[in-house]
């Protein structure tokens, strides 16, 4: 076993309970509702809704801390890209995907009782494609993938070019994504 740790990647996951999770939802099924526009841009619900107030500033919030935890340069600073909905399963992020023109990208959960999306090491693959892994209990030097089960009112925020999948609901879940720059 390795008795070093030189480079780690990570993500950050927390419960919000004062968002009003309906109006939320509601927001979320009035922009996915064209069954002929499930690209992100036909999505987007702009950062100017009234109904995201709190939340991106949240989201504004966290993303400054993950940056301000990387780097002493007073002068970065994170902004919102861009903000859109997925309710249920759009077929676009049921595969693997990056969002490359973005520093972190942010997931908002109003509702979700059987969600799950899952991250792909960018290490792993690379070390262990010449052995093959028969492991007992998987930890961060062979597991290839983390999958995380966000349930109602959780926040996850991640390194937007970490390769990821967001894996199909039987159940109902929404979600609101948001794709953060740094200037």
């Amino acid at each position: 076993m390795f008795n070093e740790r030189i480079f780690s990647v990570g993500i950050t996951k927390f419960q919000i309970n004062n968002f009003d999770n309906q109006t939320l939802c509601k927001q979320v099924e009035y922009f996915c509702t064209n069954p002929h526009n499930k690209t992100v841009n036909k999505r987007d619900m702009g950062l100017d809704n009234p109904h995201l107030i709190e939340l991106n500033k949240v989201v504004l919030q966290q993303s400054q801390l993950i940056l301000n935890g990387l780097t002493s340069n007073p002068n970065v600073e994170v902004y919102l890209q861009r903000v859109w909905g997925n309710h249920n399963v759009n077929e676009n992020i049921c595969s693997p995907h990056v969002h490359r023109e973005s520093f972190l990208s942010a997931v908002y959960y109003p509702k979700s009782t059987d969600g799950r999306i899952q991250f792909y090491s960018p290490f792993t693959d690379a070390i262990l494609s010449h052995v093959p892994v028969i492991a007992d209990k998987y930890h961060e030097f062979n597991s290839s993938q983390h999958t995380v089960y966000p349930k109602t009112g959780w926040l996850i925020l991640f390194p937007a070019n970490l390769l990821h999948v967001v894996l199909p609901s039987k159940e109902e879940r929404h979600s609101i994504v948001y794709d953060i720059g740094v200037k």
